[in-house]
């Protein structure tokens, strides 16, 4: 009953305030008992544009895919996900019946390879000789480069199925033909993934391991067109919880047709503390000095966003030309410079007042 009579006071006490139209006769300690809060607002060039939300994730080129080249079984397995493996480490093997039979090739155009070279070197010094037709050195040529270029394909497959130089070397020289695919780490990683079972049969197209390297992690997201909007390569964002800093380096200008959002990619100055996977909210900083305001301060009046802007014995309001951010603030474009005072709370309040001395309710 005591704020219904002082709410009818105030309204009486409006029509004849000696201050400009408009604007409200409030004392103090009336201010006090309708909970009305009072915030100078100040320009400052750390403040936020919004809040996009981006997923930690790998380097385009820190991610590797492990699959089998040729179809088999999976014989053995020596990691597990959370394992961090060195390049060149052993991740598992499969056993291939392909992999045997291209062995066998392998060994056939090698000795073949070795047939062929000894026979052009001996036919090359009975040429520079004199002693040799052209016809039997043309056919020497011949057989010569048809067994290299059977050699080198053979080759290359058995390097196409994880074998280095030094593993052929020694096939080459050995002939121990095994059905093994030895499946190494590519570089220094992380196990992230690890979906195949052993006995598992495999054609070559399943996902054996998947590796990253978590030295090298970027920040993704997919953002509404919205909220991608005032975002440009280059901007600076920063993490809600923790601080950590990071540059926006790729804002597509194309939208997803079937998601209907923008990709976004930025790189963070330190990414410790961060997970691959891990989702986290990112406050876009402004290029340059703005103000900001509660969302509480901003109320529509006659249609128009206004801000209650405290002035000698009352408040005074003022139509103001504001972004929401998103995250519960509103940035101030025009209406309001710095060190001016405006409610932040009892808004609900002064907008009644207003609209009783005539203001029209937006």
């Amino acid at each position: 009953m005591r704020y219904k009579i002082l709410f009818t006071f105030l309204l009486a006490a409006a029509w004849v305030s000696p201050l400009p139209a408009q604007s409200l006769s409030i004392s103090a300690e009336e201010q006090s008992l309708l909970g009305i809060d009072v915030q100078q607002v100040s320009a400052s060039s750390s403040g936020s544009t919004g809040e996009i939300t981006l997923r930690t994730a790998f380097a385009p080129d820190a991610e590797w895919a492990i699959k089998t080249p040729y179809s088999g079984i999976l014989y053995r397995s020596f990691v597990q996900v959370g394992d961090r493996v060195a390049a060149g480490e052993v991740l598992m093997t499969v056993r291939s019946a392909e992999v045997a039979s291209l062995q066998q090739d392998f060994l056939k155009a090698d000795a073949e390879w070795k047939l062929q070279k000894a026979a052009w070197e001996r036919d090359k010094k009975l040429k520079d000789a004199g002693s040799v037709s052209s016809r039997r050195w043309q056919e020497t040529q011949f057989a010569y480069e048809m067994a290299r270029a059977e050699y080198a394909g053979l080759k290359a497959q058995l390097a196409f199925a994880g074998y280095s130089e030094k593993d052929i070397a020694a096939l080459s020289k050995t002939g121990a033909v095994t059905p093994d695919i030895v499946l190494r780490a590519p570089a220094d990683a992380l196990v992230v993934e690890r979906p195949a079972v052993l006995g598992d049969h495999l054609d070559g197209a399943e996902l054996l391991a998947r590796l990253g390297d978590p030295d090298r992690l970027v920040l993704v997201g997919r953002l509404s067109r919205s909220a991608a909007a005032h975002l440009h390569q280059g901007a600076t964002v920063r993490q809600r919880d923790s601080g950590l800093v990071a540059t926006l380096v790729y804002v597509a200008n194309v939208i997803d047709p079937e998601t209907q959002t923008v990709y976004v990619r930025a790189e963070a100055e330190d990414t410790n503390g961060l997970l691959p996977g891990q989702l986290t909210t990112w406050s876009v900083l402004s290029q340059g000095e703005m103000i900001t305001v509660p969302s509480s301060a901003i109320v529509k009046l006659d249609g128009a966003d206004v801000a209650y802007v405290q002035v000698p014995g009352g408040f005074e309001p003022r139509q103001v030309e504001v972004k929401n951010t998103g995250a519960g603030d509103w940035i101030v474009l025009d209406g309001l410079v710095d060190g001016d005072r405006v409610a932040v709370s009892g808004t609900v309040v002064l907008k009644g007042m207003s609209v009783g001395m005539g203001g029209g309710d937006g």
